[in-house]
């Protein structure tokens, strides 16, 4: 359970931060879609690939007790969180590199 409360909080903290700084993630719903999916079949196929050649294992504590295939329910889970976590910071680093590079240009003008 401690897996997936810790999950819980890092996806609100990155939600906080995409909404505190009204960032797009995507230009397109089909943009969008392609890199959940990809997201998601990828994350998927690497970790039981990793599981199954005993990379890493779960040992059980800390979890639901819910797997699907090799993996626990949170770890589902955590590919979403990595990935979405991952997007927001690239682009509010974007933004705010944008930011100063403007402010920049209108000291020097």
């Amino acid at each position: 359970m401690e897996y997936l409360i810790i999950e819980i909080v890092c996806f609100l903290i990155t939600f906080g931060v995409h909404k505190y700084y009204k960032v797009k993630l995507f230009r397109a719903k089909s943009q969008m879609i392609t890199f959940w999916v990809l997201t998601f079949l990828l994350g998927t196929l690497w970790d039981q690939f990793a599981v199954y050649r005993g990379h890493w294992f779960y040992p059980g504590k800390g979890l639901i007790g819910l797997n699907i295939g090799l993996m626990p329910f949170e770890d589902y889970i955590f590919i979403f969180v990595v990935a979405y976590a991952i997007l927001v910071m690239y682009q509010v680093s974007n933004k705010m590199v944008d930011m100063r590079y403007k402010s920049l240009n209108k000291r020097t003008k």
